[in-house]
């Protein structure tokens, strides 16, 4: 290549003009980041997953549910058989169910409201969960709309649960009065979980109807 010092004057005018587009091309396909921007994906955000997929999963726990007296005998009869029929099998004997039910609220404390529900195996309690034994899992898992294989992780996994924890807290149980309802007719859609104490159902809602 020749030496640019030894071009004649108009040669060197030419080659700096193609230097300078050069390199004009080059910095207009790069893009600069800031300070603190990462080149990586964006981290997972499970409040915003959570969000997006809330209507949907409100809707179909809404369809699928089945009425908790009918559930809850054939889940006291058979659990397998009643996960096979109305749940989602989550392995290891353990079933999500989309559930509703309508009550009259028999007693409210801090965690829970317990409802009498018409035809109800004896002994069965029908409960809505309030504070920490609300069920993120139970609704996340309930339809099948969300699946471990859809994250990266576990721990992606279950922080997507506690999001949709925090949402059933805030949207669903924040408002209504807890403490007003004693004595009042209520509908709860939600979920429920196998596992927990036997003869006990407990709703994590989605969706709570106080009757007029």
């Amino acid at each position: 290549m020749p030496n640019i010092l030894n071009l004649p004057h108009r040669n060197k005018l030419v080659v700096a003009t193609v230097c300078v587009l050069l390199v004009i091309g080059i910095l207009a396909g790069t893009k600069f980041k800031g300070v603190g921007e990462s080149s990586g994906p964006k981290a997972f955000n499970p409040t915003t997953y959570a969000q997006q997929k809330w209507t949907k999963l409100v809707e179909q726990i809404n369809v699928k549910a089945t009425d908790v007296a009918t559930l809850a005998a054939a889940v006291d009869a058979d659990l397998a058989a009643a996960g096979k029929k109305y749940g989602q099998n989550l392995g290891a004997d353990s079933y999500a169910f989309p559930v509703k039910a309508t009550g009259v609220v028999a007693a409210v404390d801090a965690n829970f409201i317990t409802l009498t529900v018409a035809k109800m195996p004896a002994r069965d309690v029908v409960r809505i969960p309030m504070g920490p034994a609300l069920n993120g899992a139970a609704i996340r898992d309930a339809t099948g709309l969300i699946q471990f294989g859809d994250f990266t992780d576990q721990t992606d996994y279950q922080t997507v649960a506690d999001a949709l924890r925090v949402l059933s807290q805030k949207d669903v149980v924040g408002k209504i009065s807890p403490p007003l309802l004693k004595g009042k007719t209520i509908t709860v859609v939600g979920a429920f979980a196998s596992g927990g104490p036997p003869n006990a159902y407990s709703i994590s809602p989605v969706k709570i109807e106080v009757a007029s």
